[in-house]
């Protein structure tokens, strides 16, 4: 019997009889099978050749044998639990064979089994367990709850029984045994979670952003609910054994078991109930731990997943759902595991994704928030911003939909916005130990939202935000009131409504301002600042970015601040050379165009004359760990922002020259601007420097500052040149007037003044720089030609210029020199002036102070070069009305024959009537008795007055003889209409005159 049987079986699988006969006889063939399955002779071969055949029929009888499932399927499970391993294996591979038959389960099946449950199959099951034999237990266990299917949910006592098997072998720590139980886990995975059915598409296309609720029902009517119940049940072992200290093969099992529940849930996949319950469990667990070398490949994993999951989603924003994306798993994912066992190898399951949806957003924000919630590192960091990134991505293509109505764009800009706050926030909190890396991707955040989103959403005034930084409340600054005040900055103000740009901007700088009060601004981080606001000037409007960051600043005055300052005046520089316009800089109508530039330029100023910012900054920790003094630090800052200063200066001057519609009015608003800052600045300073003539540091500061630029402002004027105008000299050569020279002269002016005050009241400091600048001033000077230039440059330098040369004593020879070619250098280009200027008694008015120092100044090269100038322009006028001050030094120097008055200036009442030539002999001069002047000029004629007895004594010496003598022979004395001025006094002149016999005969003599 034994034999016929075996061979009747094996007759059916091994014939190759077709189909059409196989299903004429089916049931016939069916009783045969099932005898042999059952096999009541006991015979392993009888029950192979019935597995065989098994395997053939449904191979070719597909539909009839998952129909009649629950008549024969029962003989090759129940083989699941025998104790003879052999049986147990054939039926095994039986089932892999014909899961297509089997899977979803037939009611039918799942009934039978459920009644086999009961009665055999769960107490061989726990015997099994008792007996040792846990992993033969948890693989028939896999397949009966497998089996069971949708109908498990119906016998919700039964499933509850049967999950104690599991519940004692994940329990136990045999990595072999739990890598079982996570195969066959995943039979409760097709129990529980249910394939979808597509449900009638209209306007499925038209809508893709609808929810997938509205576009897929499930089978048996599964809800949301029901699917996130069973998810829940069966992510508690997985999220155990990821938390615990497994493996690497049972952590990639793990993962592979996580990744199949995915595949299965299908589209479900995209309900946020499911992520929350599904991926955030997987997620919060592995990334609380961090990239440690332990669990690095899980890791690695749930990042890549977590990044196809953002990026697969808003490839195809208008995709057909009839062409749901699939998204394959990032093939590095299998490269990733550990070779252990080909058991452990990865599986690529699809998992099929909806278009990116923003309910999606705060599940991603909150991921990359628990990225970056254990201690900061490298690889966090990039993590995060790398899925980061990502989103931003999506929320882009998402914003580009006009479906989109205004609230979802602000609550989605309050989303990206407060999760950059929250990152930047935990990084520089107070128990948070800051550092170059962590700082500087705190920073990228800011920066990937301005990449990543669209300027025209950044930008709009239509999305503004409130600036609720903690940072920017309880930022005071000590000055911050004054330069406000002086500036005009418009500073940003907590709570303050602001553009989302605005905002970004603003907490990038505070997070560059705190690194770089803590101690641990790189020159790194400076370099992507720069970069970083550079890229953001050319994507917005300037006008609207400079504003926030200025008034930024001046809540940060001091020297720890400069290399920021710096870093964004090269930016700016940058900017205006790439664009080589200066417009877009421009503001409203009311408000200056260069206020925001000029209070840029001004902040080094501002930083040097804050006193109180000299303590706070010397106690920070980047002073401290420096072996360089203090005070040579903060040289070397200056040093570097000046030359930043210089290059942004030079920049706006060259385009402001380009642009025909501002020429130079942009530049000179900015010196105009900056002029009547320095002048609050130098006001308060000098009353400084008079008050404590000690050598004060910030004073210099503001000294070494401000020499410098003025030598760069003068200088860019007189090697540019730049200017507009003009007229042809008396030699026909054109000179143009040069641009922004009134500004910058008053500039050079106030620099001039304090320095006096500073070499007259303190220590000489800074000589060097004061020679510089007076030797621009000379260079300066020597460019102009124009009467307007010269004179307004005389107007505006007179009174410095007037200080230092009152000078009892200047303080090194160089200055002395220096400014000795400045008077020359001015004197020279009143006389080389065109149009000419005329030397009438109102420009000597305006001329008389400094004359009165300088034509008798105790320096000879400065009284010699004025009295040459006196002789060369004054001397020759006449009808001059001398200023009282001027008197007494004329008389002095007309008497000591080294200054000529005008002849026909002179008070008294006798016209000349000789006049002196000279002659071939340097010992000689002619003199030649004139007419009388009254006859010749009628008008001249006045009344004879009595004369003195001096004045007869030069008449008699002038009578009668016409010798080749001036009176500066040997011995004869010169006699010049001044000796006619005497009036009635006596003077010490007239007591040597000899008598006119005398005079007479040394004429004769020289005759």
């Amino acid at each position: 019997m034994k034999s016929i049987c075996n061979l009747g079986v094996w007759c059916i699988s091994i014939q190759q009889l077709d189909a059409m006969h196989l299903d004429a006889n089916f049931h016939s063939l069916l009783r045969a099978i099932v005898h042999a399955l059952e096999n009541p002779m006991g015979s392993l071969s009888t029950t192979f050749e019935g597995i065989q055949a098994v395997m053939k029929l449904a191979n070719q009888l597909h539909e009839k044998m998952r129909d009649t499932s629950s008549t024969w399927a029962p003989s090759i499970y129940r083989r699941l639990i025998s104790t003879d391993k052999r049986l147990r294996d054939m039926c095994e591979r039986c089932l892999l064979k014909i899961s297509s038959v089997l899977f979803p389960p037939p009611l039918d099946l799942s009934k039978v089994l459920v009644a086999d449950m009961r009665t055999t199959l769960l107490p061989g099951m726990k015997e099994l367990l008792i007996n040792g034999q846990k992993i033969q237990t948890i693989q028939a266990w896999g397949w009966f709850i497998r089996l069971l299917g949708p109908y498990a949910v119906k016998n919700r006592h039964l499933v509850n029984e049967m999950l104690k098997v599991p519940e004692q072998t994940f329990s136990d720590g045999d990595p072999q045994l739990l890598i079982a139980s996570l195969v066959s886990w995943e039979g409760l995975i097709d129990a529980l979670i249910q394939p979808p059915t597509r449900a009638p598409e209209t306007n499925a296309v038209d809508q893709p952003h609808i929810q997938h609720a509205k576009t897929y029902e499930r089978n048996d009517n599964q809800t949301e609910d029901e699917i996130s119940k069973g998810v829940r049940l069966i992510m508690m072992p997985l999220v155990g054994i990821l938390s615990s200290k497994c493996n690497v093969s049972v952590h990639s099992s793990c993962l592979n078991t996580w990744c199949y529940l995915l595949h299965k849930l299908d589209v479900s996949i995209n309900c946020p109930s499911i992520l929350k319950t599904a991926w955030e469990p997987i997620f919060d667990t592995v990334f609380r731990v961090g990239p440690n070398s332990k669990i690095i490949l899980l890791w690695n994993v749930c990042l890549d997943l977590l990044d196809d999951f953002i990026l697969t989603k808003h490839k195809g924003v208008d995709l057909d759902l009839d062409n749901l994306l699939s998204c394959q798993l990032s093939p590095k994912i299998p490269g990733t595991a550990d070779p252990i066992s080909d058991k452990c190898s990865w599986k690529h399951y699809a998992i099929k994704w909806l278009p990116w949806n923003l309910n999606h957003l705060d599940f991603c924000m909150k991921m990359i928030h628990i990225v970056l919630s254990h201690e900061v590192n490298s690889s966090a960091c990039h993590a995060a911003l790398r899925i980061f990134r990502s989103v931003l991505r999506g929320v882009r293509n998402v914003l580009r939909n006009l479906s989109i109505n205004y609230d979802k764009v602000m609550s989605c800009l309050n989303v990206v916005l407060q999760s950059v706050k929250g990152i930047f926030e935990g990084v520089n909190s107070e128990n948070c130990e800051i550092d170059d890396n962590s700082c500087a991707t705190s920073l990228h955040f800011a920066v990937a939202v301005i990449e990543g989103l669209e300027p025209s959403i950044l930008g709009s005034p239509l999305y503004k935000v409130e600036l609720d930084l903690k940072y920017i409340d309880h930022l005071k600054s000590v000055d911050e009131n004054k330069h406000a005040g002086l500036l005009r900055a418009q500073l940003t103000a907590y709570k303050d409504m602001v553009l989302p740009i605005v905002y970004l901007i603003i907490l990038y700088f505070c997070g560059v301002f705190k690194s770089t009060s803590n101690g641990s601004g790189s020159e790194f981080i400076l370099q992507e600042t720069s970069r970083y606001f550079k890229f953001v000037l050319l994507s917005f409007e300037p006008s609207e970015i400079l504003h926030p960051i200025i008034g930024l600043f001046y809540k940060h005055v001091g020297y720890e601040y400069l290399r920021i300052w710096a870093a964004v005046a090269g930016s700016l520089t940058e900017y205006i050379d790439e664009v080589k316009d200066i417009s877009h800089l421009k503001l409203q109508s009311d408000i200056p165009s260069c206020l925001a530039v000029c209070q840029l330029f001004s902040y080094p100023f501002a930083v040097c004359s804050s006193p109180q910012r000299v303590m706070m900054t010397e106690s920070t920790a980047v002073q401290k760990s420096s072996n360089i003094s203090f005070h040579s630090q903060i040289k070397l800052e200056l040093e570097h922002a000046f030359e930043a200063w210089k290059s942004l200066y030079a920049c706006v001057y060259h385009a402001s020259s380009l642009d025909s519609s501002t020429s130079n009015s942009f530049v000179d608003d900015i010196l105009l601007k900056l002029n009547d800052y320095l002048f609050e600045n130098t006001r308060e300073l000098e009353s400084c420097v008079s008050t404590k003539p000690s050598n004060d540091t910030w004073n210099h500061d503001f000294h070494f500052l401000f020499g410098n630029v003025v030598v760069c402002v003068l200088e860019h004027i007189t090697t540019s040149g730049s200017g507009s105008g003009g007229s042809k000299d008396r030699d026909g050569n054109h000179h143009k007037r040069p641009g922004n020279s009134k500004h910058s002269l008053e500039i050079a002016a106030r620099f001039m003044t304090l320095s006096w005050k500073m070499a007259e009241t303190n220590p000489p400091t800074g000589l060097t720089l004061i020679s510089r600048v007076f030797s621009t001033l000379v260079h300066f000077l020597g460019c102009l030609h124009l009467k307007e230039d010269i004179l307004s440059f005389i107007q505006i330098i007179s009174s410095p210029l007037l200080l230092w040369l009152s000078s009892a004593k200047l303080p090194c020879e160089d200055i002395t020199h220096r400014l000795q070619l400045l008077w020359s250098e001015t004197l020279y280009s009143l006389q080389r002036s065109h149009p000419p200027i005329e030397y009438n008694s109102y420009f000597l008015k305006l001329q008389a102070p400094l004359l009165e120092k300088t034509l008798d100044h105790p320096n000879p090269f400065i009284s010699e070069s004025t009295i040459t100038f006196w002789n060369s322009t004054y001397a020759d006028e006449i009808n001059l009305d001398y200023p009282q001050s001027l008197l007494p030094i004329l008389d002095k120097l007309t008497r000591n024959q080294r200054l000529n008055l005008s002849k026909r200036n002179h008070p008294s009442s006798a016209p000349q009537r000789y006049r002196v030539m000279a002659t071939q002999r340097r010992s000689s001069k002619r003199v030649e008795f004139v007419e009388d002047k009254g006859k010749l000029f009628p008008c001249l004629k006045r009344r004879r007055q009595e004369l003195t007895q001096h004045q007869k004594e030069v008449r008699r010496a002038q009578q009668g003889r016409e010798r080749d003598c001036n009176g500066h022979g040997p011995g004869i004395r010169t006699y010049t209409t001044v000796d006619f001025s005497q009036g009635n006094g006596e003077s010490q002149d007239s007591q040597e005159i000899r008598d006119a016999e005398a005079i007479l005969e040394m004429l004769k003599r020289s005759g």
